[in-house]
């Protein structure tokens, strides 16, 4: 659904994840493993909520929309600064996303 600011304006996250897991015999004949997992995100933008003219359902969904970006910066901050908690719990998106944030991603 658009909005008075974007026309075309999907209005959510979208994450698409592969998750592939191998699975072989090494020399020595045990069997070894290897997990991988891609995260393909494409993030919902901000809107400021008096520009943008939404109302209702509509205005609900920018507010949760921009809670969770909000979540999402407050945890990229935390890992900036080293902090011992990082609050990957404040959103469905950042408790979703926390091994690829956080983890041992490369």
């Amino acid at each position: 659904i658009a909005t008075a600011m974007n026309k075309e304006s999907s209005r959510s996250h979208s994450v698409f994840t592969v998750a592939m897991d191998l699975e072989e015999k090494g020399e020595d004949g045990k069997r070894m493993g290897r997990e991988s997992r891609f995260d393909l995100v494409d993030l919902a933008g901000s809107e400021r909520q008096k520009y943008s003219k939404a109302e209702g359902r509509h205005l609900r969904e920018a507010t949760n929309i921009n809670r969770s970006l909000t979540a999402f910066g407050k945890v990229i901050m935390a890992l900036a600064a080293g902090s011992k908690h990082v609050p990957y719990r404040d959103s469905k998106l950042t408790f979703l996303l926390k091994n690829s944030i956080g983890g041992n991603s490369k």
